[in-house]
């Protein structure tokens, strides 16, 4: 049992002082700077891509991502998360994506128009997500510009 506790402290300490960890935030990210690409169908091939708010005292996290062409987009459950208000207080994000880091705005998708559509179907599609409890149809979605 106190192997356990050691043991998860270790990686929260170790999350909490870099680079998110599998599911634990993490602070800045590291990497070389990169312009964002001009489409982003290569976040096809990664599970999920790291993403920091909140510049002023950063939190990075691990979080499933789809990319339509020139799009690169992100969601969370209707309720949000730890990281919504984030967004809210400052929308610049920087996103790691095979090593790079790319300086992005995150912008809130509304509504119920084809850029929903299109983004959860997205969703679906990668993840295998079951279509009758897609959870992305009622998310919070964002999708990441370039400044």
């Amino acid at each position: 049992m106190l192997s356990r506790f050691l043991f998860l402290c270790s990686v929260m300490t170790l999350a909490a002082c870099g680079d998110p960890l599998f599911v634990f935030p993490g602070g800045a990210l590291t990497g070389e700077s990169a312009a964002p690409p001009p489409d982003w169908s290569a976040v096809a091939d990664e599970d999920v891509i790291q993403v920091e708010f909140r510049p002023s005292d950063p939190y990075s996290h691990n979080i499933w991502a789809v990319g339509l062409g020139a799009d690169l987009y992100i969601a969370t459950s209707a309720e949000g998360t730890r990281w919504t208000p984030f967004i809210d207080t400052d929308p610049r994000v920087r996103v790691r994506v095979k090593g790079a880091i790319h300086d992005l705005v995150a912008s809130a998708v509304g509504g119920e128009g084809d850029e929903r559509g299109r983004v959860a179907a997205a969703y679906t599609e990668k993840y295998d997500i079951d279509e009758e409890d897609n959870w992305v149809t009622d998310a919070l979605i964002y999708r990441l510009d370039r400044p």
